[in-house]
């Protein structure tokens, strides 16, 4: 029985695997994993994958068969009830045997609307597949916290994505420039230091839709018609993937790619999304300082820019696409810090000169108060929530710009929950 588990990284493998072998958890053995359980992560550079090799292998690397019997999804995983997460479970369901299930932490209704998290109305309303009254339906509960997902009287509808477009063209990423690479290098060794960034940049989309989906429904309200524009380096995946959100109104976006540009990213790219999102997305490549604002955006993002570009380019970036921003638009800074020193405090110096700021979680995709803990099911996780609120070097920073008698971000962010249970997923762009 071939059976895999996705964990967020190596060290979160034991506490993820007690969760399904725990009795307290599984009482009926309905949903425990044999002991040939085999581990994977987002980003293991182990792609050389053999099932019984022992070893932690990369999830994302085109090797898995359509044989799968189950696909587990540890606690460690952060559970974003967004477009990109509904696609990647769609996705993961390609990966079984007839009759095989994605096993899945799920959070009760309340808990899971806070943190914008998985629940049980958020995976009938994308998945079942009842017809009428009779037929098999995708989800089952299994036990507490626990749910299975399989494929029941009919797929679900297609959920086109920046995730479903990396399974489709990983391959072909991967072996067009593999020729060349092998003339006078090792092919796998090339393999490995093409693949892991492509795997980094796919995974930290999903946290990146999320969170700032959350935020724009926070702030400015689901039904409220969006005009995005992103300044960043992911080839307009961001973008695009919340053009296609079921859960926002973003009719309108512009990416300007700054950084490294492969071409054969930006053309399997480009040629992906024009059946989906056409005109509603243009893309340009270039430098920070080639951004040109317009003023029909209201929800400006930049994001992974500030360790890789001149400080002062940045500050610049910064305060005219603010400038350019309407009353009650909202600019997105969203970096990671981690291994900068210094680098939290120098960008809170330049954001708080703009307005006041308000953080967002990248693990759970709700607004950070002061002495409020986000509780999780991963202890492990929970640790690491508390430090990334005391560090600050990955969060999500919010502005919003108001006009006088506006109420500012931190009164106008009232407690929201999505009606998980009510949102339908509507026929996507064409």
């Amino acid at each position: 029985m071939s059976q895999v588990v996705l964990h967020l990284g190596e060290q979160y493998v034991q506490e993820d695997l007690e969760y399904y072998f725990s009795p307290e958890r599984d009482k009926n053995n309905q949903v425990r994993p044999n002991e040939k359980i085999y581990s994977m992560t987002p980003h293991s550079r182990h792609i050389e994958i053999d099932f019984s090799d022992g070893k932690v292998g990369n999830f994302f690397y085109p090797v898995l068969p359509d044989g799968l019997d189950r696909i587990y999804i540890g606690i460690s995983i952060s559970l974003f009830a967004n477009h990109w997460g509904a696609s990647f479970l769609l996705e993961l369901l390609k990966h079984l045997n007839p009759g095989g299930a994605v096993i899945l932490p799920v959070y009760p209704e309340g808990q899971a609307a806070e943190k914008n998290y998985w629940s049980r109305s958020f995976l009938e309303n994308i998945f079942l597949s009842r017809q009428r009254w009779t037929g098999f339906s995708n989800i089952s509960a299994e036990n507490d916290g626990v749910m299975s997902l399989r494929v029941g009287r009919k797929w679900p509808p297609p959920l086109p994505s920046s995730i479903e477009w990396f399974f489709r063209q990983r391959s072909n990423l991967l072996l067009a420039d593999l020729p060349a690479a092998q003339m006078g290098s090792d092919g796998a060794a090339y393999l490995k230091a093409a693949f892991v960034p492509l795997c980094t940049m796919i995974w930290n989309e999903y946290a990146d839709s999320a969170v700032i989906e959350k935020i724009i429904i926070d702030c400015l309200g689901k039904n409220t018609r969006c005009c995005l524009l992103h300044v960043g380096a992911d080839y307009g995946l961001l973008a695009n993937d919340l053009i296609l959100s079921a859960f926002l109104q973003v009719t309108e976006a512009e990416t300007w790619h700054a950084g490294e540009c492969r071409p054969i990213l930006l053309q399997s790219i480009r040629q992906y999304f024009r059946a989906h999102t056409g005109d509603a997305h243009r893309l340009h490549v270039g430098n920070t300082g080639d951004v040109v604002c317009s003023k029909a955006f209201n929800v400006a993002v930049i994001s992974r820019l500030f360790t890789s570009h001149d400080e002062a380019d940045y500050c610049q970036l910064l305060e005219k696409t603010w400038a350019c921003l309407p009353v009650n638009g909202l600019l997105i800074v969203r970096e990671d810090l981690t291994d900068k020193a210094g680098a939290a405090a120098r960008l809170e110096a330049l954001t708080g000169a703009l307005a006041e700021v308000s953080y967002y979680s990248s693990i759970a995709a709700c607004r950070i108060q002061p002495n409020v803990e986000i509780s999780q099911y991963s202890l492990a996780v929970e640790e690491n929530l508390r430090q990334e609120a005391h560090s600050k070097n990955n969060l999500f920073r919010v502005l919003q710009k108001v006009s006088q008698g506006s109420f500012p971000l931190k009164e106008s962010l009232i407690e929201s929950e999505i009606p998980r249970g009510t949102v339908n997923v509507p026929p996507h762009h064409s």
